[in-house]
This record gives C-alpha cells, structure tokens and sequence, in this order.
C-alpha cells in the first residue's frame, strides 16, 4: 500500500498528466513557440508545485534536513516565474483554433478527471466525519492519534479542492479554445485563478500541522534512542528518502523541460542576430528601395528581439529558482540518506547487543540450573535454588528487554519511579506476602507435610505458594490430632505478624509427651523409678532408630549440639503421695497410639510388683509436653 502522501502527489500529478494531454491538441507549427508548449509548460510546473508543497507538509519529512519555508518560497517564485513567462511569450506563439472546430478528445478526459476529483473531496470529507465521531467518544490515550489523523485527511481535503480547481481552470479552457473566442491571455488568468499561490502580492500558504510537528519535535539522537526510537527512525527515513528521491525526479524533469523551451528562443535569439548582421553588411551596395526593406526588415528582428527577450528573462530566472532547490532537495536527500544509514547501524547494534546479551542470561541460567541439580541433593533446597532461577532470570531479561527497547532513561526512570511508588501501595500486601515466601522457604522454614500453628490453627502444611500458605486443618485433644477435612489458607505475611508461628524442628517429625501417674505414699521410690522408667523404655525401643535418624538430620542442618532426643522420668512427693512423670519422644503421626502403649506399659508394670500402689485418684494422665 501507498504512503499517503504518494496518493497525494499522484493526484496532483494526475491532474496535470490531464491538463497536458487537454492542451496538446495538434496546431500549425510556429517558431519559436507554440500555444500547447506553453500551456503544457504552465501545467507541469503547476504539478511540479504541487508536488514540492506535498513534499514539504509531509510529516514523514524531518525539519531539519530542508528549509521547508525557503522551499516554499522558492517553488512559489518559481511558479510565477511560468506565468511570467506564459505572459511575455503570448507575442510569439500562433493563436487558438478557429471557432467551430473539434473539441479535443482530453475535453472528455478532462470532465472525467473533474467527477473523479470531486468523489476524491466526498470521500475525504465523509472521512473526516468519521473522525470527529471517533474524537467525540474517544478516551485521552487515542485522542492524539485521531488528531493526527484528521489533519492528515485535512491536508488531502485541501490538495484535492485544488486539483478540482485545476481541472476546472481547464475545463474553462477547453471550452473557451472550442468557442474560439479566447486568446493565451485569458487562459493564463484561468489557470493563475486556479492556483492563488502564483498570483503578485499573495502571502505563501502556511505550513500545515504536519510541518509543525515534525518542527517541534525533540532532537533525534541516536546513540541514546532504543531499539523503537530507532525502528520508527529507519521506516520514516525511509519513507522520506523516497519521498525526497520523487521531489528530486520532478525537479530534473521540469528543469529539462525549462531547457528544452529555452533551446528554440535562443535559437531565434541567434537567428535575428546573424541576419541583421547580414542585413547591415549587403547595405553599402544597395539601392534605396532596397535599404528600406532591410530598414524595415531590423525593425521587424528588433521588435522579434525584444519579445523573445522578455519571454527568456522569466524562463532563465525559473531555471534558476528550479535549480537551487534541485540543490536543496539534493542536499536534504542525502541527509536523510546519512540518518537512515545511521538508524539501522545502531538499530544492528543495537539489536545483536540485545540478543547477545539475553543469550549470555540465558547461558547463565542453564549453568545455574545443571549445577542445582548436580550439587544440591535436598529436593527441597533445589526447589528453593531452581525459584529463585527463575525470578532473578525473568527479572533481568525483562530489565535488559526495557532497556533495549526504550529510549530516554531519565524521564523511564521518572515514570518508573512514579509507577513503582503507585504499585507499592496498591500492592502492599501482595508485596509483603512475597517477601515472607523466601523467609518461608528458607533454611529454617517451613516445608509441605510440617506441623505447624499459625494463629492458633494447628495443621498439616499442603502446599507453599507465592503469595498463600495451605494448612489441613487438625482437630482434638493435644495427644489425638484429627483432620477435619478442611483446608485453611494463610497470606505469607503473617510470618511478619505479632503471633508466633509454630512448626516442627527441621529434619523432625516427633513431638514430646508426657505422662504422670500418682503412688500410694508407702510405694518404693527406688523400685517405682527402676520399674516405670523400664516399662517406658520399652515402648520406646520401638521406634528409638527412626528418632535417632530424624535426629542426626537435624544436628547436620544446626550449628547447635543437641543431645538424642530419650524417656526422662522424675519422682517427686506431694500431698496424695508419690508424683511420676515420664517425657518421652513420640512420632508424630502415631503419638497417640505411642501414648496408648506407655500408659498401658505403666499399668502392667504397676500391677506386677505388689509393693507399687496407685493412689486413690493417681491414675496415668497423658499430655501435650510444652
């Protein structure tokens, strides 16, 4: 599809293709000039005109690569430099066809340049309708870029109001040259009201809001500006190279067009010249009859002299005027050649630097990830490395990505600070709750299956999230733990809240119990201590080499020696008699039938040696020791 400002300039460019064939129609040859040549001539510098003006409103152009109002002035003064020339040359070319000739066949094409001219100016007006419905409704993020739009289809409305008034000059024209009662005088006023741009002491037309923005914008630097500054620098350069490159193509072709009219006049300048010096070097030998013939015959080339003479005043000063913005626009090309080069040199850079450096991340990461797995041998600290991977991984590549892409750091770094400070407290919660995720998987933390309390709810750990902790819920007494079969969840930030939170040691899965049990007064304190403590130790050889386990795990996760975790018994005298209390180790998912075991243990023992005696309300009572 075509930039816009390329369907702009080929409506303009259609428009005087249909002027030239219109004023091309076949007439008797006549030195030096012809009407046709000078009416084609006026038509493709009106095109020319229109094409520059298209050129320089664009906003694909950058403003400081052409003056554009130098341009302007200049394309302008060229313009009316044709009419000049159009005017001064009307003494020698051959006056229109006689009346009731043809009309030309261009006539039908000129009328239906006109219809299409005017579909051209419904549509683009029906369009910019559409836009201010759009603008009507539209939020503050799409507003700039309906805006933008508008103006443009504003610029294309005003270029096809002019081409249909071109078209309409000529068609004026046709008509008149068919009537037969016009002369080049009055086709040069038709077409001049058709461009108010040529007409003496009119102001150049000011730039439009395309031109202006491209005029305020802020000063393009590539060695700072992102890969999307600099992807958006490449696709405009491009777009105003190619737009320059067909500016350029026209100017050559009008100036060899100028060239091509100018050859005959200087030619006729020459020819009068040479035959008056032939008129004055035959006098000396001439009759008197003869010597006002050549009198009248210099008058006649001095008249001649004095007209091609004004009408190659204009044409030279044209030339001029054409080839000084040849030079500008040649100039402003190769600018925008230098910037495009520039802009996909760094984008290049820019680019392999980005791949290049996500490539090194990425590299890094998979050496993280080959070592967890080779020197981390506990599951649950190489999930805890392998999280972490993935967090600092995603972070950076996001980071360099941002970097990359974006340009001006310091009002990024401004938006992100204001951007980071909203989030905060938006988030303050979220936030807190991730944080206390790594405390909670830390080297003391908490792990999936771990009995803990949190806020007085005792439970079995389920699973560990980012932001939520799972517990199934336990019910019952202290020493017959139940699931309720619910599961409660739990922010991560309660681990920064007042109440404690209560979990198994690491490397363990046993809890303490404790039993106690009053004797009679007259009871054997030795044997009581011998017989009891034997009957809980029993019990507790059991299970003694899976306590003994979890216990050297955990001595190898602590810097703190602990002595293995076995049966204490105490005996002490009260006011009903002889107090015994046994603590003791129990697994924690059979404590209570490890209770049950001890307190009948204790019975057995009691109910075996006659001197050892419960007192009156001494049966075992078991308990959650604290």
């Amino acid at each position: 599809m075509q930039p816009r400002w390329v369907q702009r300039v080929a409506g303009a460019g259609l428009a005087s293709g249909l002027l030239w064939t219109a004023l091309a129609a076949p007439a008797p040859p006549a030195a030096p000039l012809q009407m046709a040549e000078v009416i084609a001539h006026m038509a493709r510098t009106i095109a020319w005109y229109r094409h520059i003006a298209a050129a320089g409103q664009s906003a694909q152009l950058p403003a400081d690569v052409l003056e554009r109002e130098a341009a302007q002035r200049v394309s302008t003064r060229a313009l009316q430099l044709a009419f000049d020339f159009a005017r001064a040359s009307a003494p020698l070319v051959r006056a229109p066809q006689a009346a009731g000739a043809r009309p030309p066949a261009s006539a039908f094409n000129v009328d239906q340049a006109s219809r299409r001219a005017a579909e051209r100016i419904s549509t683009l007006e029906g369009r910019i309708a559409e836009v201010d419905a759009a603008l009507a409704r539209a939020g503050a993020r799409t507003r700039s870029s309906l805006t933008a739009r508008r103006r443009e289809l504003q610029a294309e409305l005003n270029l096809a109001k002019q081409i249909r008034d071109s078209i309409q000059g000529m068609r004026a024209f046709l008509t008149s040259q068919t009537g037969g009662g016009a002369d080049l005088a009055s086709y040069i006023d038709r077409l001049e009201r058709s461009v108010p741009e040529a007409m003496r002491g009119t102001q150049p037309a000011a730039p439009l809001p395309p031109a202006k923005a491209a005029s305020a914008e802020s000063p393009y630097r590539p060695e700072s500006a992102g890969i999307l500054k600099l992807v958006t620098e490449a696709f405009r350069m491009a777009r105003a190279r190619s737009l320059l490159r067909d500016a350029l193509d026209e100017t050559e072709t009008l100036q060899k067009h100028v060239d091509e009219i100018r050859a005959p006049l200087v030619n006729d300048l020459r020819n009068a010249i040479r035959r008056s010096d032939t008129v004055s070097a035959d006098s000396s030998s001439q009759t008197a009859e003869q010597m006002d013939a050549d009198r009248q015959e210099i008058e006649a080339l001095t008249v001649r002299f004095k007209q091609v003479s004004a009408a190659l005043a204009p044409l030279r000063e044209q030339n001029i005027q054409v080839q000084t913005l040849r030079n500008s626009l040649t100039e402003a090309r190769n600018a925008v050649e230098q910037r495009y080069a520039g802009a996909v040199n760094y984008l290049l850079f820019r680019a392999l630097g980005l791949v290049i450096m996500i490539a090194v991340v990425l590299g890094i990461s998979e050496l993280w990830r080959r070592g967890t797995f080779r020197y981390v041998r506990d599951a649950r600290r190489r999930k805890q490395f392998l999280t972490l991977r993935r967090v600092v991984v995603t972070c950076v590549v996001a980071a360099m990505i941002v970097m990359g892409l974006a340009s001006e750091f310091g009002s990024l770094a401004t938006y992100a600070g204001f951007l980071t400070a909203g989030l905060a407290v938006a988030l303050q919660n979220v936030i807190l709750s991730i944080v206390a995720y790594f405390f909670l998987i830390g080297r003391y933390g908490v792990r999936v299956g771990d009995r803990v309390t949190i806020s007085n709810v005792t439970g079995d750990v389920l699973d560990i999230g980012l932001v939520r902790i799972y517990l199934m819920e336990m019910a019952g007494g202290p020493t017959d733990l139940h699931a309720t079969g619910r599961v409660v969840a739990f922010s991560n930030s309660v681990v920064f809240q007042p109440a404690a939170l209560f979990k198994q040691m690491p490397g363990t899965d046993y809890v303490w119990h404790t039993v106690s049990l009053t004797l009679a007064p007259e009871s054997d304190l030795q044997l009581a201590q011998t017989r009891l403590m034997a009957a809980v130790e029993s019990v507790f050889e059991q299970y003694r080499e899976r306590i003994d386990q979890q216990h050297a795990a955990f001595q190898r996760s602590v810097d703190v020696p602990l002595a293995p975790p076995r049966p204490e018994g105490r005996l002490r005298f009260t006011d009903a008699g002889l107090e015994f209390q046994v603590r003791y180790p129990a697994e924690l998912h059979q404590a209570s039938a490890i209770g049950d075991q001890v307190v009948k243990a204790l019975g057995d023992a009691i109910a075996r040696e006659p001197r050892l005696a419960l007192a009156g309300s001494g049966a075992p009572k078991l308990r959650t020791a604290v």
